[in-house]
């Protein structure tokens, strides 16, 4: 068991990241948590590792003074949503980066035990007590005509989950993470950031507005059936019902009902 590290660098809700050997950082799981958690994150770390996308490195799980811990590579890098609010001006070519980034991720088809797409939103729709049981079964009869990929799917792709240095960009945070469609994962990062556009102030609004269709059309620049993407909007807006966000659940349900339209 190691010694409890001293230099805090962030705190959040389940863990603390400490600095920890050079160019290491511990992120540690706060008292109560259970190491299922940790043992959970580790293997996703290693899965998505190994399927060689562009992600701080993993280097061990380790117990510090009874918290369980993971060992990760330190990066010297800026959330890419600071980029965007401190130079609006760069949002073309950061959009560019951040579409390049998840199509590099959609590249490899992955067999790994990791959750996948289709059952996690599944379930999320068929469990919500907000949805309508007609409206479950058309978002559901809709997902079916949606065929499977085995592609690795962020489940919580955007810009504050990519962490930008001067030589590269990464993406942090793969406790969302499913094998999947990699156009549901499309659909995902669109209802993230148009759920941001729905609830704020008319300047972010337009900032964000801006950043998400600079965004698609560099994604779509290289392929993609436009029309499956479209599909899952609805099906992915339903899905994070399931979240419990009060200020969205209007607007969410109101995507999920565009299923009607199809």
């Amino acid at each position: 068991m190691s010694n409890m590290p001293e230099e805090l660098i962030a705190r959040g809700r389940t863990a603390e990241v400490y600095a920890w050997e050079t160019g290491k950082v511990v992120k540690l799981y706060r008292p109560g948590f259970s190491v299922d958690e940790a043992n959970y994150e580790a293997k996703v770390a290693a899965a998505v590792q190994e399927a060689g996308v562009a992600c701080p490195r993993f280097y061990e799980q380790i117990e510090v003074e009874g918290r369980p811990g993971l060992v990760y590579e330190r990066i010297a890098g800026v959330p890419m949503s600071e980029m965007v609010m401190k130079a609006p001006w760069r949002i073309p070519s950061l959009a560019r980066r951040m579409a390049a980034l998840q199509r590099q991720m959609h590249q490899p088809k992955i067999d790994a035990p990791l959750p996948g797409q289709r059952e996690k939103y599944t379930w999320r729709i068929e469990h919500s007590d907000i949805l309508p049981a007609p409206l479950k079964s058309r978002l559901l009869a809709a997902y079916a005509k949606i065929p499977d990929e085995n592609r690795l799917c962020h489940g919580d792709f955007h810009p504050g989950n990519i962490l930008s240095t001067a030589e590269k960009d990464l993406t942090i945070d793969w406790m969302d993470v499913s094998v999947g469609h990699p156009l549901g994962d499309v659909a995902r990062t669109s209802i993230l950031l148009l759920g941001v556009s729905a609830t704020s102030n008319p300047l972010l609004r337009l900032i964000v507005d801006w950043f998400h269709k600079a965004y698609l059309s560099a994604y779509f620049a290289s392929g993609g059936e436009q029309a499956v993407y479209h599909a899952f909007l609805p099906i992915v807006a339903a899905a994070r019902l399931s979240e419990g966000i009060p200020e969205l659940q209007g607007w969410l349900l109101k995507q999920a009902e565009t299923v009607y339209q199809a």
